[in-house]
């Protein structure tokens, strides 16, 4: 069973107010030349119709990460030069997250990319502060060096704390390894950080919801011939009866090992609404304002044999016809 960070009925709530608006905070962390600054690239290159802010947590007085990130940022960048363990907390941060929250039309994700030698499970500590809502902590791994660099006297430490923090692992650098040596490596980050899933990318270009969330608004389809429907499977699932607590607890307790991203919102069998969102291993429940029906979206590795619709066996019945 994979681990559950909140559930609901007896579930751990996250403290939200209802019906506030909220921004989901994604932290990228990764040790230096993972390859952070070539994802958020793609990430704001390819936002699939999301406003995002940007925060670069750069180590040492020059911005140069930001600077690398000006051409593609099509809305908010903000720079913290001087990044390290220690600041990303600290009032640059909390300013910075507070411009982004004043930004109007309001931003719909805000992603911090943390220095190579900070904790970014520190930062994403402000994703249970309001207006933000957690959108989790993604590590990338480079393949080539990650298990050298653990075993440093120097730097080790780091490297594996980043990784024990994960709840997705974005491995990188893949295509200069062979087979036998990406799945030692595999091995080794899911020993590494307690189980944490992880996915093989090549120059940052990874689907935008598995990083991000799929909106169930925008619910990506199956069939799209987008290039990277080559590796993932995606589903919708929408209905307008209420869920039961018990069916929910089931899909969110015994997900597939291989699905990546759950975002969306359900209709409790008690009247109540909640949004439910999915990052890898972490799972997150809270209170929303009522809508007008059920929706969810599941995006998955495509592997052999193939992961199962979730919506389907958990729920008995196969997706809702998207509008």
């Amino acid at each position: 069973m994979r681990p559950v960070r909140s559930l609901l009925g007896g579930w751990a709530w996250h403290h939200a107010v209802v019906g506030t608006p909220t921004i989901a905070l994604t932290v990228i962390g990764g040790y230096l030349g993972a390859g952070k600054t070539t994802l958020v690239n793609h990430l704001l290159r390819y936002p699939e119709g999301r406003r995002i802010g940007v925060i670069v947590n750069d180590f040492g007085a020059l911005a140069i990460d930001a600077s690398l990130l000006a051409a593609a940022a099509s809305e908010e960048l903000i720079s913290l030069p001087n990044g390290c363990v220690c600041c990303t907390v600290g009032a640059g941060l909390h300013e910075a997250l507070g411009t982004l929250a004043a930004v109007e039309p309001p931003l719909d994700h805000v992603l911090i990319e943390v220095s190579g030698v900070a904790d970014p499970s520190v930062a994403a500590a402000w994703g249970t502060v309001a207006p933000f809502e957690s959108g989790g902590v993604i590590v990338l791994a480079d393949a080539t060096s990650v298990v050298q660099r653990s075993r440093d006297r120097f730097v080790g430490g780091e490297v594996t704390r980043q990784l024990a923090g994960a709840d997705l692992v974005v491995i990188t650098k893949v295509d200069i390894c062979d087979e036998p040596e990406l799945a030692a490596v595999e091995r080794w980050i899911d020993v590494t950080s307690g189980g944490a899933p992880s996915i093989r990318v090549v120059d940052g270009e990874i689907s935008t919801g598995v990083i991000l969330g799929a909106r169930p608004e925008r619910a990506p389809s199956a069939t799209s011939s987008a290039a990277h429907d080559a590796c993932y499977a995606s589903w919708s699932w929408t209905s307008e009866e209420v869920v039961p607590r018990d069916a929910l607890d089931a899909l969110l307790s015994s997900l597939s090992p291989g699905v990546l991203r759950v975002k969306g919102w359900v209709h409790l069998e008690d009247g109540t609404w909640v949004d439910v969102q999915v990052v890898g291993r972490r799972v997150e429940v809270t209170p929303r304002v009522p809508g007008d029906r059920t929706a969810l979206v599941a995006i998955a590795v495509r592997s052999e044999p193939p992961v199962a619709d979730p919506f389907v066996v958990h729920f008995g019945r196969p997706a809702s016809p998207q509008p």
